[in-house]
């Protein structure tokens, strides 16, 4: 429970400065989620990641998940910690009170995510389908449809998947043959073969409702042409047409069933407009965008505490006329302990700056405020970004938490190599970090002629000219290599598109870099207490500044470097 207590701890002071909750709290629809609220439910929380799933993400790794002629079976006990969770309330932390949601803001079930997360990455991934499916039916289904499913997957009697992938379409999704024809009714019969469908069958719920994209005969080719559709497991009491043909075996994420399903005539309900089926997706890849994000930020916090409380217990070296001192002791862990510490910290401020921003357009919106549009386009400028950046970094934290525990890291003893293996996938679900680059670049920033980003700038500009901090120094220099490519960017890209592909992962990392500055300076402004946690982190940015300006050089160079293409012929 310590490392728990620690993440919860470190999720608070990061709600407060970061994502700056208590202001967030004075806007409707958000006035009922006060701090004694707040801390309560984190306190739950990591108490129920602590007894719950952290003894079920062993034993469910060992176990994994078996395909018998019922369905997938999960690892023993998954179905009894899941009925705990939603007996918690937990399925609705995130949706609106007008459905039965407790309406708490993003920021607030990104927090209760990072400590489920850290604790229980394989679990966690059924309830980011459980959420982000619930808030697509509530953006684009009719209001039957809604009254139908929406109870079930807020109280989590009704599970979802988001079905996309095929063999010849993972990415490329313009490709989807899976079928769905009309029938008299209105209904369709809808056919084909999905691959990588995470929790596309299990036995926590008896019914499982799949998000399908499929196609109408005679649409359009490309994705233009795709629909969504619902399609539930059952109807009428028996099956419908929907079989489970294997379970992929993975490389983490053993307790997550990956499987390849087949839909046979399956009765379908179309979801919103024919054709408009990834608009109708849409509100799903923002949440599952930021849920990368906070999964990233989960498993580097969790694999830092836990590899700081091995350095400061393991003895080993020092003088042999002396007891061995404890490995915490030696520069390059300390070294280790420091960047993990940066990176951890930086990774969880972005989500949470994301998620902060996302709220703050949710309410004035609603509020028929328009400038909370504005904060839209900002938070969607920085999802791919956090996404990407997230998502890699955490393995590469995870990796270090490893190194730093020597070779009782790479064995099973300790969670870090499960955690290791578990986020790895992270840089390649719902978008790669190639593709996240290119929407980044494209439809973020040349797409509004940088615009949102140079709101972006103005925003950094005026928190970095308020209290000080070592990023102060680096900053300047930051934007000037991001002004300067995106001004070229902008400029090739009007004469000549393919241009900008090259260097759309440098100008990613580039960007990433900038939205460090902010937030370390945020959080390094902020920690003045002397606390054990505040000085860390002071130490750990003063570290991961002083290298900023030398990596900003590195990716502008990267950025304008023509990638040239190799040859394969024998």
């Amino acid at each position: 429970m310590s490392y728990l207590r620690e993440q919860s701890a470190g999720l608070e002071f990061q709600l407060l400065h970061i994502a700056r909750l208590h202001e967030l709290c004075e806007l409707e629809p958000f006035t009922h989620a006060d701090q004694d609220t707040v801390t309560a439910l984190l306190e739950t929380a990591a108490s129920f990641a602590a007894d719950q799933l952290l003894p079920l993400a062993a034993s469910g790794d060992r176990e994994g998940c078996r395909l018998d002629g019922a369905g997938v079976r999960l690892p023993a006990g998954t179905v009894d910690i899941y009925r705990s969770w939603c007996e918690l309330g937990f399925p609705a932390l995130g949706l609106p009170l007008e459905i039965d949601g407790l309406g708490l803001p993003r920021v607030v079930t990104s927090a209760v995510q990072e400590l489920c997360d850290g604790a229980n990455l394989a679990f966690g991934m059924m309830c980011i389908n459980l959420r982000c499916a619930a808030l697509a039916i509530l953006k684009s289904a009719s209001a039957g449809q809604q009254a139908r499913w929406l109870a079930g997957l807020v109280c989590g009697n009704l599970s979802s998947t988001i079905v996309i992938s095929e063999s010849q379409a993972g990415s490329d999704v313009g490709r989807i043959t899976t079928v769905a024809k009309p029938q008299p009714d209105g209904s369709f019969l809808l056919s084909g073969t999905k691959i990588w469908i995470s929790y596309g069958d299990h036995d926590l719920t008896k019914e499982i409702l799949h998000l399908v994209l499929a196609r109408i005969p005679g649409a359009d080719t490309g994705s233009r042409g795709l629909s969504l559709f619902a399609v539930p497991k059952n109807t009428d009491g028996a099956g419908n047409g929907v079989s489970v043909l294997r379970l992929e075996h993975k490389m983490g994420l053993h307790a997550s069933p990956t499987c390849v399903l087949e839909f046979n005539d399956a009765k379908a309900e179309l979801i919103g407009t024919a054709g408009k089926g990834l608009q109708a997706l849409f509100v799903m890849m923002n949440n599952m965008r930021l849920a990368v994000a906070v999964q990233g930020a989960a498993i580097a916090n969790a694999a830092t505490l836990q590899a700081l409380a091995y350095a400061a217990e393991r003895p080993q070296g020092g003088s042999p006329l002396s007891p061995p001192v404890n490995i915490i002791e030696h520069a390059d862990v300390r070294r280790m302990l420091l960047e993990m510490t940066a990176e951890s910290e930086l990774m969880r401020a972005l989500a949470l700056r994301i998620a902060g921003f996302l709220d703050k357009a949710e309410a004035l919106l609603l509020a028929g405020n328009q400038k909370g549009q504005q904060w839209q386009n900002l938070a969607e400028l920085m999802l791919p970004v956090a996404k990407t950046y997230n998502a890699e970094t955490a393995f590469s934290v995870a990796n270090l938490g490893i190194q730093v525990m020597g070779g009782y890291g790479y064995t099973s003893d300790y969670p870090l190599e499960r955690m290791a293996r578990d986020i790895r996938v992270a840089a390649i679900y719902e978008g790669t970090s190639g593709i996240q680059a290119l929407d980044f670049v494209k439809r973020k920033v040349i797409a509004d002629n940088a615009e949102t980003l140079e709101k972006l700038f103005s925003i950094i500009d005026t928190a970095i000219n308020s209290g000080t901090s070592p990023f102060q120094s680096c900053w300047a220099s930051v934007q000037d290599c991001l002004r300067t490519r995106v001004g070229s960017l902008v400029a090739n890209a009007k004469h000549n598109p393919g241009s900008v592909e090259g260097g759309a992962y440098a100008m990613l990392q580039l960007t990433a870099l900038a939205l460090h500055c902010w937030n370390g300076h945020s959080l390094f402004a902020a920690a003045c207490d002397q606390t054990a946690l505040q000085q860390r982190l002071r130490s750990s940015l003063e570290l991961f500044a002083g290298s900023v300006t030398a990596k900003a050089a590195l990716w502008a160079v990267r950025s304008e470097t023509e990638i040239p293409r190799v040859s394969y012929s024998k």
